[in-house]
């Protein structure tokens, strides 16, 4: 039995981990681990080295939109996958 919020949980912090969590989508879940990690590389690197941060917080209210939506996914598939059980 899946435990919704931890897989949401998972899914907040880090893309796909959630996924990996649930055993359902575990290729998709490792592509967006690896791709969070590009992500907030690339978001580490630009806030240092910007000048004009106003497009930094574009690409972090982006980030964050994309946190939510992955934890409720990942909250509604653990869910589903209780039901079936």
């Amino acid at each position: 039995m899946k435990k919704p919020f931890i897989a949401a949980i998972l899914n907040f912090l880090f893309y796909g981990a959630g996924y990996v969590y649930n055993g359902k989508k575990k290729g998709y879940g490792i592509a967006l681990i690896i791709a969070w990690i590009v992500l907030r590389t690339a978001d580490i690197k630009f806030y240092l080295n910007s000048s004009d941060l106003s497009i930094w917080f574009i690409l972090m209210a982006g980030l964050a939109i994309l946190q939510f939506t992955f934890a409720i996914d990942g909250y509604h598939e653990a869910k589903r996958i209780n039901n079936k059980a």
